[in-house]
């Protein structure tokens, strides 16, 4: 498992940034060093961030303390929001990784839990959850009890900008324009694909084109539209 990676290493650095850090472990097997951004708040509790590889995905872990009996639900997975965002809820990373797809996006222990936060392509945009993580004031988990119920608890995001920008390597401010930019090629290509689900006679030509052309257009919304001649 992803976090049993990072939990089976040796801490060798830790560098202060407000109420966020930095860890470098260096797992003993294989001498690999990983970084992770991290807080730990006034109830003992545990949120990181951590890239898989130099230019891999971004992930997120929280984890409950050691000190409490609380468990997380392996049913219900946790939710959270950044102050007055909407709430992120983590059931969608729990069903992709359930329904066999091969595609890695959550993970849970009775104390923890991973989940998938930004495939970390920086030409196709920053997904909206780090864009809030690294701007943000506060975020909330709620997380569901195998017993029943539920508890919140909260993290401050002081000092998160620059210790996740050390940490996974990116830039410690937000490119909007950028940011706009990757969003508009999204609708588009969204809006282009359900064109071609519109004639069940040509979808699967029409995709294939769809997909060609987006490989060319080097992330442009202009020229994605010249490639499919519009």
């Amino acid at each position: 498992m992803r976090y049993l990676l990072v939990v089976a290493c040796v801490l060798i650095s830790t560098s202060a940034d407000a109420d966020w850090q930095v860890r470098e472990k260096k797992d003993a097997m294989t001498d690999e060093a990983r970084k992770s951004a991290y807080v730990t708040n006034e109830d003992g509790h545990t949120f990181s961030i951590y890239r898989i590889s130099n230019d891999g995905e971004i992930w997120g872990n929280f984890s409950l303390s050691t000190s409490v009996f609380d468990q997380i639900s392996p049913q219900k997975p946790p939710i959270y929001r950044v102050d007055r965002n909407e709430p992120i809820d983590l059931m969608r990373e729990k069903k992709l990784q359930e329904m066999g797809l091969r595609i890695q996006a959550f993970e849970w222990e009775p104390k923890w839990v991973n989940f998938l936060i930004w495939h970390g392509k920086e030409d196709e945009g920053m997904a909206d959850a780090l864009v809030q993580l690294m701007e943000g004031e506060k975020v909330v988990f709620r997380y569901y009890l195998g017993t029943g119920g539920y508890k919140d608890t909260a993290f401050t995001l002081k000092g998160a900008p620059s210790a996740i920008s050390k940490a996974v390597g990116i830039s410690e401010k937000v490119d909007h324009a950028k940011q706009e930019r990757a969003n508009e090629f999204k609708k588009e290509l969204i809006a282009q694909n359900k064109k071609c689900r519109e004639n069940t006679s040509t979808f699967k030509a029409c995709f294939s084109r769809v997909n060609d052309c987006r490989q060319k257009s080097n992330h442009d919304t202009q020229t994605l539209r010249q490639c499919l001649g519009q």
